[in-house]
Order: structure tokens, then sequence, then C-alpha cells
């Protein structure tokens, strides 16, 4: 599989390091406005630095396009690769609005070309380990869910994720990992209440608390940090009418289930080592070179940007909101 990686700033150094450890994937092009970045990003695979996707399929012979742009950017990019029969993965979110993912996702409709986009938290093993359980009844039937994520303030090209119009700040470019994963394991949303600093002028901070009532009953509750003064981290929870399981970034067990038949405190195996991201993108490669239906599909995406959505509308109107239905 031949791919040109668009964009090698920060998530696009992370996928070419993962293309760097496989071998049945040859990077053939990087492509990135800055011929710096273009030129760093090209080396660590040993493929052409090229200063768009423009210049890099016109040289190049591409099967794949892996999108590491700014969301904003995402509709054009998929549109043109779309018409130019290209597979193409798309970093999460699909794209910032709704009408935009609606228009990618047609893009790609019956035609042989196919589209992924990179929630990239169900191939973390704790989370797929999580699933497991939730999946073989091991927690019985679930009721609360917890999680939390939170980071530094990132900084990108132009400090894009400072700028709410291109980036759609924590609510959907940082919870909405949790929002796709809670909904792949819990079902769909039905409504969604959340509360934000959007709207008010902080330092290089963004932060918000959204509650999630799923239509099996469960209740959700996720943390989002921007400005976070530490490392990156993330926990979860999960509790059910007999044991509870729980991971933590910074704990000492990948997973922890409490309760149950087992002792309490013990660590279910997690398999740990090779980069979620590897694992994703070898996934994603592997199902279009197999036409085989991936683990995230494009509508699993729509539905985790229209559940954040509806956590914007929900920040802005102070009311809970149904996703879907946003007046």
């Amino acid at each position: 599989m031949k791919v040109g990686v668009i964009g090698a700033g920060f998530i696009g150094a992370i996928h070419l390091g993962a293309y760097a450890n496989m071998p049945d994937v040859e990077v053939v092009g990087v492509a990135d406005g800055l011929p710096e970045i273009a030129a760093a990003g090209a080396a660590v695979v040993g493929a052409r630095a090229y200063p768009s996707y423009e210049d890099l399929v016109s040289a190049e012979e591409v099967d794949l396009v892996d999108v590491c742009l700014p969301t904003s950017y995402h509709r054009d990019l998929a549109l043109k690769a779309a018409r130019d029969g290209k597979h193409v993965i798309l970093e999460k979110p699909i794209a910032r609005s709704l009408e935009d993912a609606e228009e990618i996702i047609a893009a790609f409709a019956g035609s042989s070309q196919r589209l992924f986009v990179g929630h990239v938290v169900r191939f973390f093993p704790e989370y797929v380990r999580i699933k497991e359980m939730i999946d073989a009844g091991e927690l019985g039937t679930v009721g609360v869910a917890r999680t939390s994520r939170r980071s530094p303030f990132l900084t990108g090209w132009n400090d894009w994720y400072a700028d709410w119009r291109m980036s759609g700040g924590v609510l959907l470019d940082l919870i909405i990992h949790d929002f796709d994963f809670l909904r792949w394991a819990l079902g769909e949303v039905e409504r969604v209440y959340a509360r934000s600093v959007l709207g008010h002028e902080y330092n290089r901070l963004d932060y918000a608390l959204v509650t999630l009532r799923f239509e099996g009953g469960a209740i959700a509750h996720l943390e989002g940090q921007w400005g976070f003064p530490g490392p990156f981290n993330y926990s979860i929870e999960v509790a059910g009418s007999r044991a509870m399981v729980a991971a933590d970034s910074m704990g000492p067990a990948p997973v922890r289930f409490l309760g149950g038949t087992k002792d309490t405190g013990e660590s279910p195996d997690v398999i740990v080592g090779k980069s979620p991201f590897q694992t994703e993108l070898e996934h994603f490669i592997r199902c279009a070179a197999t036409d085989d239906e991936p683990i995230v599909d494009a509508h699993d995406a729509l539905e985790a940007l229209r559940i954040g959505h509806a956590a914007i509308e929900s920040v802005k109107t102070g009311r809970q909101v149904v996703p879907g239905k946003i007046e």
C-alpha cells in the first residue's frame, strides 16, 4: 500500500512514526505547507517532501491519503482525494461541522474508495479490554461511567487549537474521544448536558464537563481540559450492577477490576507495547486492502461529532440537548 501523508505537524509526526514501523506500507510522500516540517517528516520514513497535496499526488503513485491537517481543512482535502480515487484516513474529528462531515461521507458513498476516521481510543488496549468486559456481561448492567482527559494546551500551525472556529475546542477535539468510545460501549446517546468556559476569555485554558444519558439508561460524566499543568493523562471508570472496572494512565495498573467474581483490585491482562496509532493505521490499511469492515466507520465519526455539537449547544443555551435535534 502506497501512502501519502498530508500534514506533518503534531499528529502527522505521530502517524509517520507509526508508519516507520510498518514494513508492508510505503510512505511515498509527505506534504506540508512549511518546507522544513515536510522535510523532517519525510526523513522519518525515507520519503520525498512536497509543498502540497496536489504536488504529491501528481508526482507519486498514491493508493491512500492520510490527512493530518487542522480539522477545518478536512472537508476540502477529503473531497479532492475522493475525486482522485484515493482511499482516505482522516484524523478525528471527521470535520468541524456536521454539514461538512455529511458531505465527506456522501463523496465516498457507493465508490470503491474507503473512508476511515482516526478515533484511536478504540485501539487503546485498556479501552479494548473494558469494551470486552462490558460486552461479556462481566460488569452486569452498566449504570454509570466517568471519564477524564487532560492535556497541556496544544500548539500547532498558526496556533489553530486556540481558534475555536477551527478546532471546536476540547469538546470537538479532545472529549470527542470519549463521546465515541462510550457510544461504542454503551449505545446511543439520548440527551446531552454540558458546561464549559466557552465564551469566556481565559489565557490558554479550555475546560468542559459533559453529562450523557444513554438510551439504555446509563449515565456518563466526562471531563476534558486543555491547559493542565502536567503531562497528558486520561482515565475511565465504568460501574455496573455486578462490578466496576477502572483505568488510569497515571495509575500503577492498566486496568483494575473491582467486585464481581474476581479478587478485589485484580488487574486483567492487557496487551501493551505497540502504539495504538500503529494498531489503528495497520487496521485501516488492512481494511482498505481487503474490503473488511473497520472497527470504527464514518457513521460512528459523524455520530461522535453530533454529540459534540449537542454539547456545544447545551453550553450555549444552558439546556439539555437531544443529539441531532439542535434548533
